[in-house]
């Protein structure tokens, strides 16, 4: 917590996983005077999702605001990225990488909303001349929490992204975008839904996702929950499709923020 006795934190971290394996190494300053706080990471991420390998290896630079209901930050890396997908042609790549964002905050509590919105967006793009394909890349998402009398609770989410390039051969995969899984369309496995390429699922140039959900709450701590999911990732916009999953779950609210255990059915 104290690396160079001025307040510089050190964070080493390791996973290893079925479908994904990681190193990383971050380092954290001290708030600035003016309400920055600057991060300096290097990561090694190997994953093995839908049939598709990838290994990338990437160093970053990111300064965000502290202010956690309005922070804008801003960042620059550079990414080096292997993949290969079963049955189809292995690709590598790389990009110098900078990018924009902001996120801000209208809620009643930070960890656990029941009310008001948060809206994000970032932008950035592949630096010409150090990039194998030059790109831009913007990403926003929405959330919406809406209380329906006194026990209940909707909540909307939307989001999408674009990466603007002729096409994604030369992008490193963790700028394209697969969706399904837990925290997107509930009833698909995790980052099934994609472009597929020999017998595999790979990112694609574009992807959407929307979801309603309503919480009956019971009691102060606990309630029930029925939601609807739908998105989609493809390398053309008009080829997009949404898929959609509905389910039921079940919802605590904790010190550290909502737990939630949900079953749901795609209809893919």
């Amino acid at each position: 917590v104290n690396v160079d006795d001025k307040g510089l934190q050190m964070l080493l971290d390791g996973r290893l996983e079925t479908k994904l394996s990681s190193l990383t190494a971050r380092f954290t300053r001290p708030p600035t005077e003016g309400g920055w706080r600057d991060t300096y990471s290097a990561v090694a991420l190997r994953t093995d999702i839908e049939n598709l390998v990838t290994e990338t290896v990437a160093v970053t630079v990111v300064r965000r605001g502290i202010e956690e209901r309005d922070r804008p930050s801003f960042g620059a890396g550079f990414f080096n990225d292997h993949q290969r997908p079963q049955d189809a042609e292995s690709t590598s790549s790389h990009a110098l990488y900078l990018h924009g964002g902001w996120t801000r905050r209208r809620v009643d509590d930070l960890l656990a909303p029941s009310q008001g919105w948060m809206a994000e967006l970032e932008v950035g793009g592949g630096v010409p001349g150090a990039s194998t394909r030059s790109f831009g890349r913007a990403v926003g998402k929405a959330n919406g929490w809406v209380p329906l009398g006194a026990d209940t609770t909707l909540v909307l989410r939307a989001e999408a992204g674009a990466v603007i390039a002729d096409s994604r051969v030369g992008i490193p995969s963790v700028f394209l975008f697969r969706t399904g899984g837990d925290t997107t369309v509930r009833g698909y496995a995790f980052e099934s839904l994609g472009v597929t390429e020999g017998n595999a699922i790979v990112g694609g140039r574009y992807y959407a996702v929307a979801s309603a959900e309503a919480i009956r709450w019971i009691g102060d701590s606990w309630g029930v929950a029925a939601f609807v999911d739908a998105g989609d990732a493809v390398d053309s916009a008009s080829d997009l499709s949404l898929a959609v999953g509905v389910g039921v779950g079940m919802r605590v609210r904790m010190p550290i923020g909502l737990f939630r255990l949900d079953v749901a059915y795609g209809d893919g």
